[in-house]
């Protein structure tokens, strides 16, 4: 098994990434297997060196030293490849994807990394890009939307940046006129609305923290579905709060839903977040690829059936 490491300089503050380059070299060498480390320079790269290792041959492990977004693009270059698995060592400024693991602190472990478990996760087709974690239109993905702008302050971190986003939104107009289809183990079911949020699922946390889907799993080949009624500028505050912490699912104004596919028909163009990827349009889908994502747990994780809300 060659080992790779996909440093992300620009994730999060002071370089983190970039300091466990030391950690990385003792570590190996001291075990006596190959590895290599990539250091990313530009959005991007990190698909495109992660596909190149993969097409080399040979059972490869690729770790996406970063954020969220730096896992995404690793998992864009190794999909299909079936001698390439890939893990996550956080060193963003959210790192959403693995707080839904019990034992998460482990993803920091190199050890429990290098001797972790490759299990098949599920991942989410979105018009033809690929996402990992939780798409969404509405609110949310303005926020993420305006959020990326703040992250390019100083001093200012991923859950301070979402905030800054969610301060903004709150000056704009509420609410998406939307039609939703939603293929279910009950059939399909339609709705048509004006909606604060529709999210479509496979993890559970989402900008820097708010737990959107509670009862995701990654592991059982289906897709959360979430519906959010439009509510009063002055309730936001409180829904957010209830919102961050996971318990809107069942209060008055939130519809859920457990399926295969999401297709989503706005009145007129509207931000659509993609793990926090953001894009305009009028009609998208969602669809769950069922275990299509080779995923490394650490030695220290549970077993993916035991995450639960």
């Amino acid at each position: 098994m060659r080992h790779v490491f996909l440093i992300n300089p620009a994730a999060g503050k002071h370089q983190a990434a970039m300091q466990l380059i030391p950690q990385i070299e003792a570590f190996f060498q001291a075990r006596g297997e190959e590895y290599k480390i990539c250091v990313t320079q530009r959005p991007g790269h990190a698909t495109q060196m992660a596909r190149q290792e993969a097409e080399a041959g040979g059972p490869v492990r690729l770790y996406a030293c970063g954020g969220d977004g730096t896992l995404l693009e690793t998992m864009e270059g190794i999909i299909g490849k079936s001698n390439a698995q890939i893990t996550h060592y956080p060193c963003g400024s959210a790192n959403d994807y693995v707080r839904m693991f019990p034992c998460h602190e482990a993803f920091s472990d190199l050890e429990q990394l290098a001797d972790g478990v490759c299990v098949p996760a599920d991942g989410i087709l979105c018009n033809g890009r690929l996402a990992l974690n939780i798409c969404s239109m509405g609110m949310d993905a303005d926020v993420a939307n305006r959020m990326s702008r703040y992250k390019r302050w100083p001093l200012v971190s991923g859950p301070t940046a979402y905030r800054l986003g969610v301060v903004e939104t709150f000056f704009h107009k509420f609410g998406r006129d939307l039609h939703v289809t939603m293929h279910t183990a009950d059939g399909v079911v339609e709705r048509q609305g004006r909606y604060l949020f529709a999210l479509a699922a496979s993890g559970q946390y989402y900008g820097g923290g708010y737990r959107g889907a509670p009862q995701a799993s990654p592991f059982d080949g289906l897709l959360d579905f979430v519906l959010i009624d439009v509510i009063g500028r002055l309730q936001v505050p409180g829904f957010l709060k209830r919102y961050r912490a996971g318990e809107h699912i069942g209060t008055p104004g939130c519809q859920f839903f457990r399926g295969t596919r999401m297709e989503i028909t706005s009145a007129g163009p509207a931000v659509v977040n993609v793990d926090g990827e953001c894009q305009t349009a009028e009609h998208i889908v969602f669809e769950v690829l069922p275990g299509a994502v080779p995923f490394v747990l650490p030695g220290a994780s549970v077993p993916a059936r035991e995450i639960s809300a």
